[in-house]
């Protein structure tokens, strides 16, 4: 009998501070909901870093690969292989043949 009549005076009292119990159940959802976008915002944060590591890195390589071109785009290393592997001179003036187009 005495588990009954606590049972309703337990009843009454949650019936009696309904706002008081709906205020700590939204301050705990607003609670959780700070800790996961905690944890979201500093996923985030360390992508973005690996994201500007590997732009980095990528800009690096891309510097290096122009500079590689300009090197083996240079005049002087171009006419050293083409004496060198294809045996070819530079025209003379006499050997010079142009061409007229009508």
């Amino acid at each position: 009998m005495k588990q009954v009549q606590l049972i309703k005076i337990i009843a009454q009292e949650l019936q009696q501070r309904k706002l008081v119990i709906a205020l700590l159940l939204a301050c705990l959802l607003s609670a959780l909901a700070v800790v996961q976008m905690s944890h979201l915002n500093r996923q985030l944060t360390i992508q973005q870093d690996l994201n500007y590591q590997q732009r980095d890195q990528l800009d690096t390589e891309w510097r290096n690969l122009l500079l590689e071109q300009r090197a083996l785009a240079e005049h002087s290393r171009v006419e050293e292989i083409a004496r060198q592997q294809l045996n070819m001179q530079r025209p003379t003036g006499d050997r010079d043949i142009t061409v007229k187009l009508q």
